[in-house]
């Protein structure tokens, strides 16, 4: 660049050199011939106006102008070529920008990516929410339709509630009324219950005392009678020792004995169910197989006895807090119940008697393969003086004296029975005392 500016400076400077010396020769020549020289320039100029200035030395003056050209080329060459430098600078310069531009751009290009990226996740978010804004917007439209209905069902029941309220202020004012007139009668009315009080009260101790004396009265009624029909069991013994071979007498006298035998029977029941309904609990420390021992001695004079095969399984071998007087009416009432009523027909005739505690109870289980029960007769065995069979067979006061005894421990006596195996089976359930030893 340097050289091209020292180049066109030179050749300025001989351009304006060569020109100053023409200029000098010419002023010479005109000085010296002054007339000849007008006229020669006048005619020139008249003769050719394109002719050129200097055309008397074509030569000198093609070389002062092409020097003077080559300068102003120069010069402009110069000029043109600086431009150009200065341009491209400024393209290197605007490239530079334009790349640092480009790369913000790119920079700007991929935050703008992932800001539609963002964007795209929000509106595919807007999307969902607006579904779920829909679906809510749908579901608040069938609430709000179904509160209206809701509403105009309230509306509907507080009409009919106010009916009801006016109705039942209504009635309410009726039963004030009225009881202002029942207060007035109750006031009237203390003084006669209080009377009536104590009438009852008198009947009440009365009655009481009517019932100790009827008690008093079968208990020394059944005792007075044991006595009379002892000796005459005694006596029907005696004639059946001495006349022992006159048939006839025989068979009369072991009916008497049978008949006397019922009575007896009777007439204890009768004290036991006097004794159970008078005197009180009372729980003692004893174990089943002692009870059983008692209540064999006495059924194995029983007729049946010997025919039967009687099976007991006691599970419970440790002392109980019961009452043993109740727990033996229980049990021989049961199991004699069992044995009066076998069935002659089968070959193998069988009494069962399991015995268990569970959860603080005693339970007994007597079952037979006797007669059985009808299913019509079933719902009043524990009836007083119910026999259930057309056999005279007892008093009919056996169950009764045993529902009697469960009744007063809080226990529980059931049936079941077999149509299918002819079996009858009774479950006692008797609540034992805290205490188990």
């Amino acid at each position: 660049m340097r050289k091209i500016i020292f180049y066109s400076i030179v050749l300025t400077i001989i351009s304006s050199l060569s020109l100053l010396g023409f200029h000098y020769s010419e002023s010479e020549f005109v000085n010296q011939n002054p007339s000849k020289s007008k006229t020669l320039w006048a005619s020139s100029v008249t003769a050719n106006n394109t002719a050129s200035l200097f055309s008397e030395d074509d030569g000198f003056s093609l070389f002062i102008w092409t020097a003077l050209g080559f300068g102003i080329f120069g010069t402009a060459f110069g000029f043109i070529n600086l431009g150009s430098k200065r341009i491209k600078m400024h393209n290197q310069y605007l490239e530079s920008m334009v790349k640092d531009r480009t790369k913000i751009l790119e920079k700007k290009h991929q935050e703008l990516l992932a800001q539609n990226e963002d964007y795209k996740a929000a509106l595919s978010l807007i999307k969902e929410q607006k579904e779920e804004i829909e679906a809510a917007q749908q579901d608040l439209l069938i609430k709000n339709k179904e509160n209206r209905e809701a509403l105009e069902e309230i509306q509907s029941q507080n009409e009919l509630l106010d009916l009801e309220r006016n109705r039942v202020n209504e009635a309410k004012r009726i039963i004030q009324e009225q009881n202002r007139k029942l207060l007035n009668i109750a006031r009237n009315l203390d003084q006669q219950v209080q009377e009536r009080t104590e009438e009852l009260s008198i009947s009440n101790r009365l009655l009481q005392e009517k019932n100790k004396e009827l008690d008093d009265f079968i208990y020394k009624s059944a005792h007075d009678l044991r006595g009379p029909i002892a000796r005459f069991k005694g006596l029907s013994h005696l004639i059946n020792m001495e006349y022992r071979n006159g048939d006839d007498i025989t068979d009369h006298l072991i009916h008497l004995q049978q008949s006397a035998d019922q009575m007896d029977t009777m007439l204890t029941r009768l004290s036991n169910v006097y004794e159970i309904t008078a005197r009180p609990i009372s729980r003692q420390k004893v174990t089943i197989d002692d009870i059983l021992d008692t209540v064999f001695t006495r059924l194995k004079y029983e007729e049946p006895y010997s025919h039967l095969d009687i099976e007991v399984n006691s599970e419970v071998k440790d002392h109980i807090l019961i009452d043993p007087s109740l727990a033996h009416l229980i049990l021989k009432n049961l199991i004699a119940n069992s044995i009066r009523f076998y069935d002659p027909l089968k070959l193998k005739k069988w009494v069962k008697i399991d015995i268990r505690v569970v959860d603080d109870y005693l339970k007994i289980q007597v079952a037979d393969n006797g007669i059985g029960i009808k299913h019509e007769q079933q719902q009043k065995i524990f009836d007083l003086f119910f026999v259930g069979s057309e056999l005279p067979k007892g008093p009919g006061l056996g169950l009764y004296i045993c529902k009697l005894v469960t009744k007063k421990l809080n226990g529980s006596i059931i049936l079941n029975y077999s149509n299918a195996e002819k079996e009858t089976m009774f479950e006692a359930n008797i609540p034992l005392g805290k205490e188990l030893f």
